[in-house]
C-alpha cells in the first residue's frame, strides 16, 4: 500500500509539473498588453459578487457613470454585465469558475469585481476552490497592486504582490498521500519572478519613488525565495537610480508599525503568500482591509 501511494504521488506530481512547464511557454509566446490609450473603446467587465457584492457594486457604478460621463457618452467606456459568478450561480453548477463567465471575460479589457464569496466548512455551499484565485490564473492577472496610504500615519507604500504562482498556484492540488501525509506545494518561475519586480521598479521609476524593498524567507525557503530574490536583484541593475534592499517576511511583519524599521520604505514586491499577508498586516493599520 505504501509504494502504490508513493507511485501516485509521483504521478500526480508528474502531472502538475507538466502543467507548469505548458504555463511557462505560454507566457513567453504571450502578446504584449494592449495600449489602453490607442483603444476606440475600452471594455469594463462588471462582477456584481454576491453577499453585500451588488450592494456595493450598485454604488461603484454609479460613482463610476458621474466620474466618467464624458467618455462614456462618447463610447469611449462600455459596461458588460458579467453572468454565472454569485455563489448560488457557482454552487448549482458545481463550478468554482465557469467557462462561460471566463469567455465573457476574455472579451474586456478591464474587470471591475465585487466580493465573491469562497465556501468555509459549515457553509450551505458546495466546498469549491476559491474563484478569485481561479480568476487570477485564467485570465493571468499576475501582479497585484496594493496601495497603502495614510499621511497621517506617514504611511505612503505601494505593494506589488506576485499573483499567479508561490504558495497559492497549485492550492486545491496538493498531494494527500495517506492519513498521516500531505504534501503542498510553493512554484516559482524566473518569468515571472522578472515580470512582477520590473512591475514595481518601473512604477517607482514613473511615479518618483526611490526605494525598492523586495520580501522573503530566503533564510529558509532557499530555491523559491532564492529565485525569486535573483529575479529581483537582476532587474535592480536596470535602475541604477532607484535604491534596492532585502526584508524578511516574519521581521517586516512584525516591524511596519516601527517608523524607523519603515523609514525608507516605499514600493515593495512580494511573492504571492507574503504579499497577501504583509499587505493584510499593513491594512490593519489603516483601520483594517476593507478601508484600505
Amino acid at each position: 500500500m505504501l509504494q502504490e501511494n508513493i507511485d501516485a504521488a509521483k504521478e500526480k506530481f508528474a502531472q502538475l509539473v507538466a502543467s507548469e512547464t505548458a504555463r511557462i511557454e505560454r507566457m513567453r509566446s504571450a502578446p504584449a498588453a494592449p495600449d489602453y490609450s490607442k483603444l476606440d473603446t475600452v471594455i469594463i467587465g462588471v462582477i456584481p459578487g454576491d453577499g453585500i457584492g451588488p450592494i456595493i457594486m450598485k454604488q461603484a457604478l454609479r460613482v463610476i457613470n458621474t466620474l466618467l460621463a464624458e467618455p462614456i457618452s462618447r463610447g469611449k467606456i462600455e459596461f458588460r454585465m458579467i453572468s454565472g459568478l454569485s455563489i448560488e450561480e457557482r454552487a448549482a453548477q458545481c463550478e468554482c469558475l465557469p467557462r462561460e463567465s471566463v469567455d465573457q471575460l476574455k472579451q474586456c479589457h478591464v474587470v471591475l469585481k465585487g466580493p465573491i464569496t469562497t465556501p468555509r466548512p459549515g457553509d450551505p455551499w458546495p466546498a469549491l476552490p476559491s474563484t478569485v484565485a481561479a480568476l487570477r490564473r485564467a485570465l493571468e492577472l499576475d501582479v497585484s497592486m496594493r496601495p497603502v496610504s495614510n499621511p497621517i500615519k506617514g504611511i505612503d507604500w505601494v505593494m506589488f504582490r506576485e499573483n499567479i504562482e508561490g504558495a497559492y498556484v497549485w492550492g486545491s492540488k496538493g498531494i494527500q498521500v495517506d492519513e498521516d501525509l500531505a504534501v503542498d506545494f510553493v512554484v516559482e518561475t524566473r518569468l515571472q519572478s522578472r515580470h512582477v519586480a520590473k512591475t514595481a521598479f518601473e512604477y517607482a521609476r514613473k511615479n518618483g519613488r526611490r526605494h525598492v524593498t523586495a520580501v522573503s524567507k530566503v533564510n529558509v525557503v532557499k530555491l523559491t525565495d532564492g529565485n525569486f530574490l535573483a529575479a529581483c536583484r537582476e532587474v535592480a541593475k536596470e535602475y541604477p537610480e532607484i535604491a534596492y534592499d532585502e526584508q524578511l517576511v516574519d521581521i517586516t511583519a512584525s516591524k511596519l508599525g516601527d517608523k524607523e524599521f519603515t523609514k525608507n520604505m516605499e514600493v515593495l514586491v512580494l511573492p504571492n503568500l507574503y504579499g497577501d499577508i504583509i499587505s493584510d498586516v499593513a491594512g490593519e493599520l489603516l483601520g483594517g482591509v476593507g478601508t484600505v
